[in-house]
């Protein structure tokens, strides 16, 4: 990767943040402009190729030694996306609760530990963070997170429940659903936090989940056996759909609804069982509504793509808490530059930041082109200094040297 001459344009919000004092403020642009723009965007990496990172230490220094809060940061962040209307949440809105495995190999890392990641299918060597993001028609972005640790009393449903606290009590997001996944459905008092506020939820049973029905508690996988099903049209889907208010063990009475998608493929689509406290909600809008938890998985799958979600080897707790927090703003940055519409379909790569991604790479391109324009044959030189430093690699543990390509 070339030298990062310049900082992005889209990192000039920061200017705003009254948390952050103007050195503070520089050095933020400066980290959210590596983990746009960065191949490699480590501290170590982000400092070698973005020139305004005045070194290493001056990076290592605003993520574990500078006195900043990233909560109020990330308070900042949000109240930013609220003055654009392509970003602003409203109460038709969707929160999203769940959580994502970083892989890692290192044993010193905060919070590493062996967690089951449900997109590997598998145990893994990690990091697991619990997040809760914003979604609805026309925007989506993360919203907070917290770091799982296993030597910590807290559990995912606790992590989960203050978060729920932060957004409801000192956010003020006007969402009035959340959306989960099974592992989170199972808790009864994280149903009942998100209720105590006079919320709705809708999320997965797993098959073997207790229903009341015809007197007797059977797995809801069994009841499926026994209902017929209507077929029903969607947003241009068939589904074989069964819904009715029943009695779920440790949820009560809820919104139960039974469905599988019906294809044209010899493959069978696996049967979906959902619950929801919106009593009176047709099976169309339970079906649409849960459609708006796609957006959470493309931020994952974005921000460890290209956005260094994965690449913090700080091993102070502080340092890697305000990394994620710096992530999430660059994602959100990215939200508010050029071309950052999310319009199309909730379920479409739409939803995705690789248009905005494609504009900041392109901006740093002629932000180099133009330093090389402008600069005199002296400054050009020196140019040229920092390309052999990123390309040349120093000597390896086995003496030998390589390159960066």
């Amino acid at each position: 990767m070339l030298p990062i001459t310049d900082l992005l344009s889209c990192t000039e919000p920061i200017n705003e943040f009254e948390s952050l004092s103007p050195e503070q403020q520089h050095h933020a642009k400066t980290y959210t402009t590596g983990l746009v723009a960065a191949s490699n965007k480590t501290v170590a990496g982000i400092a070698r190729e973005v020139i305004p990172a005045q070194g290493k230490r001056a990076v290592n220094k605003f993520l574990t030694e500078y006195d900043w809060d990233e909560d109020q940061v990330n308070h900042e962040r949000l109240e930013e996306l609220q003055k654009h209307g392509e970003t602003r949440w409203s109460q038709d809105g969707y929160i999203i609760l769940d959580d994502s495995v970083n892989h890692k190999t290192g044993k010193e890392l905060p919070g590493v530990g062996r967690f089951y990641d449900h997109a590997e299918g598998e145990t893994v060597w990690g990091q697991n963070l619990v997040y809760a993001f914003y979604a609805d028609e026309k925007t989506a972005y993360p919203l907070a997170f917290r770091l799982y640790d296993d030597d910590d009393d807290r559990t995912k449903y606790d992590l989960a429940r203050e978060i729920i606290t932060e957004l409801e009590d000192e956010v003020g997001v006007p969402a009035d659903t959340y959306l989960m996944d099974s592992w989170f459905t199972h808790d009864s008092n994280l149903i009942d936090h998100i209720e105590s506020y006079d919320k709705d939820w809708i999320g997965p049973l797993r098959s073997n989940r207790q229903v009341t029905y015809g007197g007797e508690e059977i797995r809801v996988d069994a009841l499926a056996e026994r209902i017929d099903t209507v077929e029903r049209e969607i947003d241009n889907e068939t589904y074989k759909i069964w819904t009715q208010k029943r009695s779920v063990s440790e949820l009560g009475e809820v919104r139960l609804l039974i469905a599988e998608k019906v294809t044209e493929e010899d493959d069978e689509n696996p049967v979906r069982y959902f619950a929801s406290n919106k009593i009176g909600a047709p099976s169309e809008h339970l079906i649409r509504s849960y459609s708006f938890r796609w957006p959470v998985e493309v931020f994952f799958e974005d921000s460890k793509q290209d956005l260094g979600f994965g690449d913090c080897e700080v091993r102070d707790e502080g340092g890697a808490s305000r990394h994620w927090h710096l992530q999430m703003l660059a994602y959100s940055l990215l939200r508010l530059g050029p071309e950052s519409s999310a319009s199309g379909t909730q379920c479409s790569k739409a939803s995705s930041i690789q248009v905005q991604l494609e504009y900041a790479l392109k901006e740093a391109v002629y932000n180099l082109f133009s330093w090389v324009r402008d600069h005199p044959k002296q400054a050009l030189d020196e140019l040229m200094e920092e390309i052999e430093h990123l390309f040349l690699h120093s000597n390896g543990s086995d003496g030998s040297k390589g390159w960066y390509l």
